[in-house]
């Protein structure tokens, strides 16, 4: 009986650690490899951009510098109820190891949804941005939410790479 008590208290404090490591950690300054990431590669070229993340289980803040100027952005989980703010403000949730952020926003005027996919390398040292934008004109066009982004002709898609700073 105590065995099979022992045996039953390391499995549940096994699982207990298991799940609070769940996730990966995305904090850090990250620097966009430009030969392989697709925002590189737009129009006009670009400098060098980084990206500094701090990541805690509540909250999440990107700040992202390119160009000499740095734009930052809180994440709340998607499931919070967030105020408006005087900050940029967008939602982030889990998606296995997979890290999904979404903001909505404006470019010259234009509303725009930014949704954002970050996954990491085995080794933590290379993360892997999967981007959508869609620029919303006001009406539905063929779904909601993401399946509408994927689908619309008013959206654009990308993957930039960025390695991690020593």
């Amino acid at each position: 009986m105590r065995f099979a008590l022992s045996i039953a208290f390391v499995v549940a404090l096994g699982s207990v650690g298991a799940q609070g490591q769940g996730h990966p950690d995305f904090s850090g300054t990250w620097s966009m490899d430009l030969t392989r990431s697709e925002a590189a590669a737009q129009g006009a070229a670009i400098g060098p951009v980084t990206v500094t993340i701090r990541q805690a289980p509540e909250e999440l803040r990107i700040d992202t510098t390119r160009n000499g100027k740095t734009e930052s952005v809180r994440y709340l989980p998607a499931s919070a109820n967030a105020k408006s703010s005087d900050e940029p403000l967008g939602s982030f949730r889990w998606d296995g190891s997979k890290l999904r952020t979404s903001l909505v926003t404006d470019i010259n005027k234009q509303a725009i949804t930014l949704e954002e996919v970050r996954s990491l390398d085995a080794a933590g040292r290379e993360m892997t941005v999967e981007l959508t934008l869609v620029v919303e004109h006001g009406y539905q066009s063929g779904g909601t939410g993401v399946l509408r982004s994927q689908n619309s002709p008013n959206s654009t898609k990308g993957i930039n790479v960025f390695v991690k700073a020593p």
